[in-house]
């Protein structure tokens, strides 16, 4: 056969052709897009272990949780009020540098970081028979509301928001007393004590809510918690908080209440430390006074 003999392709083949290897390239990006999108919410499944060890790490050794950062520096921040070291906000960024964890998730955005409101106030924070004792720093303990039980010499806090107190778990009626452990290093944390609500009967007041997808409590007793918005964490946040699930808006809306999801192509990741977990931290190291 001839050169001359020989066809090329029509402009109808090569358009099919094209069409064909745009719609192959589009296969592959959407495969290539949901491979990534799984590696980015591995790794900050991760990354949310990470931050909880550490925290842990952190109670074990200082003996408080750290404050929010206000300011970006990866650091909390504080202002001396009354004597007492207490929170600039409720609210944040992570203290990356305190904790010694990354300072962004997985896709580069900033960890939301929220911690009890009580926090603020010096009345609160170092108020042993207060959740938000366990961000108590530095000044002065209080204890007026501890009670002891004489049927087990156990301590009991006395929780005047819910009218309760002492005498809800024990048979016999509580008595109003100092707190047992020693008055020296009283300045000097831990703050919270075996008896801190939730204990007994008492779950103590204003604590943080961990709800899962379903509405249901998964923990008591949430004093900090930290938060990565996902995959459109860039669109929803704490100062542009639309764009979202449901559950996400719950998550930024500046209130106490957060939804742990599990599912959903932009779930959000939450973590968070209970009073209970901040016992557990402080009972290995022989630091309760």
């Amino acid at each position: 056969m001839s050169i001359m003999n020989q066809k090329g392709f029509s402009i109808i083949e090569i358009t099919i052709g094209l069409l064909i290897l745009t719609l192959v390239l589009a296969g592959f990006n959407g495969i290539f897009g949901l491979v990534f999108d799984t590696d980015h919410k591995m790794e900050e499944q991760k990354n949310m272990a990470r931050i909880h060890d550490s925290m842990r790490t952190y109670l074990s050794v200082n003996a408080y949780v750290p404050c929010p950062d206000t300011d970006g520096d990866g650091l909390e921040n504080r202002n001396l009020s009354s004597g007492v070291e207490v929170c600039v906000d409720r609210e944040g960024t992570l203290p990356f540098n305190d904790l010694g964890v990354s300072e962004k998730d997985a896709w580069g955005n900033p960890y939301y970081y929220r911690v009890h409101q009580r926090a603020e106030s010096s009345t609160y924070v170092n108020d042993s028979c207060e959740p938000a004792s366990v961000l108590g720093k530095a000044g002065t303990r209080s204890q007026a509301d501890m009670w002891l039980c004489p049927d087990t010499n156990i301590y009991y806090c006395a929780d005047i928001t819910a009218s309760s107190n002492c005498n809800d778990v024990c048979s016999s009626t509580c008595t109003n007393t100092t707190d047992p452990r020693p008055t020296t290093n009283v300045t000097l944390p831990p703050f919270f004590h075996l008896a801190t609500p939730p204990f007994g009967g008492v779950s103590g007041s204003l604590n943080i809510i961990v709800n899962d997808e379903d509405g249901n409590q998964k923990s008591e007793g949430v004093v900090a918690t930290v938060v990565s918005w996902g995959a459109n964490g860039k669109e929803v946040n704490r100062d542009n908080c639309t764009g979202g699930t449901s559950d996400e808006m719950e998550n930024c809306d500046d209130d106490r209440v957060f939804v742990d999801t599990q599912t959903g192509e932009n779930r959000d990741f939450v973590t968070w430390v209970t009073v209970n977990q901040a016992k557990v931290a402080i009972i290995g190291t022989g630091e309760f006074r």
